[in-house]
């Protein structure tokens, strides 16, 4: 849905997708090794305008591009979406990142700020094809307790895959946001002395 949440963290920022970013979402989601645990996309700027159109109709779907704060370049996409009003719950996904890019930390924490900061959410949850173990891992590393098998999940080009669930309350958030924000904050130091 259109929207104008920005949020911003040491080294990255979040903020909405618009028209002019389709060529950025194919250049990612084109690129084979990031691709391979995606749906497939068309591969052309008009059939991802197309997807923008329908995606600014949709209520309760939040898509970002993730940029570096001081350069304004895109490094990676990410959404919070599926929101259920009554269960005060949603799912964060769509996360893709350029190869070289250092903000899955910041833009992970991110979406969970959004999501239980401005939003209020009980519930984030996200599910991961089994076989992506370094977005596996990285969910793992978090420290989120809450983890499930989901057996024949996903139906990603005719093939029937295994997910992986995690799942973060509020509760569980008074811990994991302090801990991605102290990761995040590392990282942005370490950028700093790297530019």
């Amino acid at each position: 849905m259109r929207h104008n949440v920005i949020l911003e963290g040491p080294s990255f920022r979040v903020r909405p997708i618009v028209d002019s970013d389709a060529p950025f979402v194919l250049k990612l989601r084109s690129d084979p090794e990031l691709s391979r645990f995606l749906h497939a996309t068309p591969l052309s700027i008009e059939s991802q305008l197309g997807w923008f159109e329908r995606y600014y109709e949709r209520p309760g779907d939040w898509y970002f591009v993730v940029e570096r704060r001081c350069t304004s370049t895109p490094e990676g996409l990410i959404s919070l979406y599926d929101y259920n009003v009554e269960q005060r719950c949603a799912e964060w996904g769509r996360w893709i990142l350029s190869p070289a890019s250092l903000a899955a930390v910041e833009s992970a924490w991110l979406i969970y700020r959004f999501a239980f900061e401005q939003l209020y959410l009980r519930e984030v949850y996200s599910r991961t094809v089994a076989d992506n173990q370094s977005v596996v891992s990285f969910h793992d590393s978090c420290g989120i307790a809450n983890r499930t098998l989901l057996p024949s999940h996903f139906n990603l080009n005719g093939r029937v895959l295994d997910a992986v669930e995690h799942r973060v309350n509020d509760s569980g958030w008074t811990s994991l946001g302090p801990r991605l924000e102290q990761l995040a904050q590392k990282i942005a130091r370490r950028l700093q002395r790297d530019t």
